[in-house]
């Protein structure tokens, strides 16, 4: 008995250790990436629709300014005069556009494009879209990734100064920096991961707050060292009953103890099998699943509005 017990408790050992081992062993392929220092001075206001005053455009600018600092990321507003045309995607692809035009590839980046080329023209459909890069994706997903959508709700508190035909441009604006700064505070969100198709490479972000690249797709280890864990247990406590069993298996009294065999004549003999065992392994398939957000190749993420 008290070996089966240290049977039993060897398969949990083991369990454990492969547990605590997988992550460690998938950590070696992965690199951190290289932080690029965000100035302030670069996040800027573009009004391509010629609807701000000048006056306006060096308080907003200002406040851009104090925003990208305070969240350490770049930040960049695009007041359209232009519609784009074309797919929700094309306006995305601008925004990255716009975005690599000022900023590195590599920076933690947020771009706001206001589209107001209809501007008074209530027939026209526009579609606003905020393009997050790197750190950004963390702070501000989207309903395309797998977390909380924190750029609609940016966007629900912007739309209240963006009435078809009366748009206010500068408070919604404000509403916008308000909103990064106040995703900022609470916290990274929920997103685990994503994946930038350019490179193959998946990020992550640990604690510190440094982005990871991975080679392959992160994997939720708390949850498969407890399936693990589980597993071990069942196949432990089936072993256990099985061998018992074995060990309390004895044979049913038998006549011909009672009998002198040279006294005891038998016209037929025959052997007759009355157990057959069989024992099947089931195979297992390994299968991961997990969430990212949506995106373009090179990585940007982010959410459009359709007002």
């Amino acid at each position: 008995m008290i070996k089966l017990i240290r049977n039993m408790a060897a398969c949990l050992s083991c369990a454990i250790i492969i547990g605590i081992a997988a992550p460690v062993t998938a950590s070696a392929a992965s690199e951190v990436m290289n932080d690029i220092p965000v100035d302030a001075s670069e996040s800027i206001l573009i009004d391509d629709a010629g609807l701000l005053s000048d006056s306006e455009e060096d308080e907003l600018t200002a406040k851009i300014q104090a925003t990208a600092e305070y969240i350490d990321m770049n930040i960049l507003v695009y007041v359209s005069g232009t519609a784009i045309g074309g797919s929700d995607y094309r306006t995305q692809m601008f925004c990255e556009e716009l975005c690599f035009d000022y900023y590195d590839r590599n920076a933690d980046s947020v771009v706001l494009y206001m589209d107001l080329a209809g501007h008074g023209d209530t027939s026209y459909a526009p579609f606003d879209f905020i393009y997050t890069r790197n750190r950004a994706r963390f702070y501000y997903p989207s309903d395309t990734d797998d977390a909380e959508d924190r750029i609609s709700s940016i966007f629900s508190r912007m739309n209240t100064y963006l009435p078809r035909g009366g748009e206010q441009p500068y408070p919604a604006i404000e509403q916008f920096l308000s909103g990064l700064k106040g995703y900022y505070d609470k916290g990274v969100s929920n997103l685990k991961y994503f994946y930038v198709r350019d490179t193959e490479k998946y990020v992550t972000m640990n604690s510190a707050g440094e982005l990871i690249l991975n080679d392959s797709r992160p994997k939720n280890w708390g949850k498969s060292f407890l399936i693990g864990v589980f597993i071990s247990l069942i196949v432990s406590i089936i072993t256990f009953f099985c061998i018992k069993r074995q060990y309390k298996f004895k044979s049913a009294p038998s006549s011909l103890h009672y009998l002198r065999l040279e006294n005891v004549l038998f016209g037929d003999r025959s052997d007759m099998f009355i157990r057959k065992y069989q024992i099947r392994t089931k195979r297992q398939t390994s299968s991961s699943s997990g969430g990212g957000g949506g995106g373009t190749r090179s990585g940007g993420g982010g959410g459009g509005n359709h007002r």
